[in-house]
């Protein structure tokens, strides 16, 4: 079943990324249809690099300054925006104006995949005795009442799609800020969840941990990329 979910999500993920695209950009569908592998394989990469960290720390020996996870969300969105800029600067094409027209396919596909997250056990939720609670395993099949986390991060993703669809269509939005207003909408929304989950890193700043520390630097970097935009002269200043 959670692989079914998973494949479901790309499936629907892309065919929206496809659609959306195609409709603003004048390239054609091979070429979009190629563009996504890359942006998934940048995410893939970004996704392991918890892992490929502990991995090069294995072998030589020397200890990471802090607890990675093998795999994170935040990592692929990390690797899916480096490679998207590629793609962008190879084809000659707006960035901003590309992302706006992909994003929502995002948290729709993500939505899918928490529910394949939930099916399979992982991104388990806390152990809790609050109304939230459900009798819930964790990845090792332990049951408890815990926090629903995959879905509550379905539900979220969802509604994030939907506001990203509403604003497209009633907020009058300039280049850029569907792209943005995700970001901070999700880095938002993980930051909150992560201090419901189960399997949540170590703290190491007071009750943070290194993916709401992420999630803070992530937004910090939304803030200063949307200072420098409302100005294109900031752009040209800082580099």
């Amino acid at each position: 079943m959670a692989s079914a979910l998973y494949a479901l999500a790309a499936l629907v993920g892309g065919a929206t990324y496809l659609y959306r695209v195609r409709r603003s950009e004048s390239l054609p569908l091979p070429l979009l249809a190629r563009n996504l592998l890359w942006l998934i394989l940048g995410g893939f990469l970004g996704a392991n690099l918890g892992g490929a960290a502990r991995l090069v720390s294995q072998l030589t020996g020397a200890a990471l300054p802090f607890v990675l996870k093998d795999t994170s969300i935040l990592g692929a969105l990390l690797g899916g925006t480096v490679a998207a800029l590629w793609l962008c600067r190879r084809y000659a094409v707006s960035f901003w104006n590309a992302a706006d027209q992909g994003i929502p396919a995002l948290p729709l596909a993500l939505s899918i995949g928490r529910l394949g997250c939930f099916a399979r056990g992982c991104c388990y939720g806390a152990p809790t005795a609050s109304g939230l609670g459900l009798y819930l395993p964790d990845r090792a099949g332990n049951w408890l009442p815990r926090y629903p986390t995959q879905l509550l991060g379905a539900a979220a993703n969802f509604l994030i799609f939907l506001v990203l669809l509403a604003v497209e269509r009633y907020g009058h939005p300039r280049e850029g800020d569907l792209t943005r207003l995700f970001f901070v909408l999700f880095l938002l929304k993980r930051f909150g969840i992560e201090f419901l989950r189960g399997d949540a890193l170590p703290a190491v700043l007071g009750p943070l941990n290194t993916t709401h520390l992420t999630c803070l630097a992530g937004l910090a970097l939304v803030a200063v990329v949307s200072f420098l935009a409302e100005d294109p002269r900031r752009l040209t200043q800082s580099r």
